[in-house]
């Protein structure tokens, strides 16, 4: 039975091997003519010393810690709304098992972050849908302006948008599949829809809820489009930042531009490792 686990195992790996070792070797490449540009090495624009001098800039820079702090603001409410509410969709989301609604909650998935940043403007702008509707019940003086404000209200949105369904997605099957299991015992043993809750069905969910939670954060903290379509223009995302400082016309901030990009990694590697370790465990939270 072990044997046949780790044949299996190996066929997988190998099946994988190909494609994965061309996206690991790309990556791999990505990353260290970064970490190299962004130590001031780019012979083609005549910069050939290695030194950390753009690295203590930017961290001495107001305005690189400015919007490195309202990229992680941001990202951080966005993540926590999105994932508290995409608990509560799931929640409900294995109750419809298969219909309509199942499919329907799904629909912001497929769409990309420019689609969804146009349906949140064409909603949330000074005279969007939510305008006119506003004006329609006679409040002729309401500003329901959300785009382009300075707390990022706009992003928020559109990253809850996103971000929400996808929470749902992940812990939905669980929460389905903990009520076949545990729901008629629990009722019997006298315990409240609430306990049931809290005491089995999030415990159960908890990994997948965590690990959720870093994917959108990391997600959101970096993203362009979000930010750019639908943030304001100071504080800028530090995504915004690492753009725009790259296509200055001065060549020398390209290497800031790529030092910015290199924090961006390291950060999220640092989420990867977090995320690596909410996932390799066995057994916990398991629905035997």
């Amino acid at each position: 039975m072990i044997n046949n686990i780790k044949k299996k195992r190996i066929q997988g790996i190998l099946l994988m091997l190909p494609a994965l070792s061309i996206i690991v070797t790309v990556t791999i490449v990505v990353i260290i003519n970064t970490f190299l540009e962004s130590l001031g090495y780019i012979p083609e624009l005549s910069f050939n010393n290695f030194t950390t001098k753009y690295y203590v800039d930017l961290f001495t820079d107001h305005i690189f810690l400015k919007s490195l702090y309202f990229s992680f603001k941001v990202a951080f409410i966005s993540a926590v709304l999105a994932t508290i509410l995409g608990v509560y969709t799931g929640y409900y989301v294995s109750k419809w098992q298969y219909n309509f609604m199942s499919l329907l909650y799904k629909i912001p998935i497929l769409l990309s972050y420019v689609a969804a940043a146009a349906l949140i403007y064409n909603t949330y702008s000074d005279k969007g849908l939510l305008y006119h509707i506003v004006s329609t019940l006679g409040i002729s003086q309401a500003n329901v302006n959300l785009i382009y404000t300075s707390s990022g209200l706009g992003v928020i949105l559109l990253n809850i948008f996103k971000g929400l369904p996808f929470v749902a997605f992940c812990v939905a099957p669980i929460f389905r599949k903990a009520d076949e299991t545990y729901s008629f015992v629990a009722q019997n043993l006298g315990c409240t829809k609430f306990k049931y809750i809290i005491k089995i069905l999030l415990p159960l969910a908890k990994r997948s809820v965590v690990t959720s939670f870093l994917i959108i954060f990391n997600f959101n903290m970096f993203t362009y489009e979000g930010f750019y379509y639908l943030g304001p223009s100071n504080p800028i995302s530090i995504g915004v930042y690492a753009y725009k400082t790259y296509l200055n016309s001065d060549l020398s901030n390209r290497i800031y531009g790529m030092a910015i990009n290199m924090i961006m990694i390291i950060i999220s590697i640092v989420l990867c490792f977090l995320y690596y370790n909410m996932i390799k465990g066995h057994g916990e939270g398991e629905i035997l």
